[in-house]
């Protein structure tokens, strides 16, 4: 049993860090491109595509926090892992929300766009910046 919790543990990692990574570099592209890549048809495909990222990130995320929690919830507040964990939960939730906002927006500016991307951006960028500190 413990063999197959260790691989469901690596591969909920993996697609969670890719997904991570995949969708900060389509916020920071489109946080700091240029207006060639800021029409509607391209914002809204990637906006599709962001969305199948945002809930890998968000289901592997729950399962690895599942995981990491199997001993009970106290473990996440008395170890750095485990904050780190909730600090995560926190920026999942503010990028979800200003995500909603984006898919909502049906004004077309480029402008409200690329403010939209950026808090995304700089919300992922501060909560590792947190995570990093928490883990070393």
């Amino acid at each position: 049993m413990m063999e197959v919790g260790s691989w469901l543990w690596k591969i909920s990692y993996m697609i969670h860090v890719i997904s991570n990574a995949a969708f900060f570099g389509i916020s920071f592209v489109f946080a700091f491109g240029s207006e060639e890549i800021m029409k509607e048809s391209i914002i809204k495909r990637y906006l599709k595509a962001s969305l199948l990222l945002i809930l890998f990130s968000g289901a592997t995320g729950i399962l690895l926090l599942s995981i990491l929690s199997m001993n009970g919830m106290d473990d996440l507040t008395n170890n750095p892992i485990g904050q780190s964990a909730l600090v995560m939960i926190l920026g999942y939730t503010v990028v979800l929300f200003i995500f909603s906002l984006a898919l909502i927006y049906k004004g077309g500016e480029a402008r409200i766009y690329k403010r939209l991307f950026g808090i995304m951006f700089f919300s992922y960028l501060f909560i590792y910046l947190i995570r990093v500190y928490l883990t070393t």
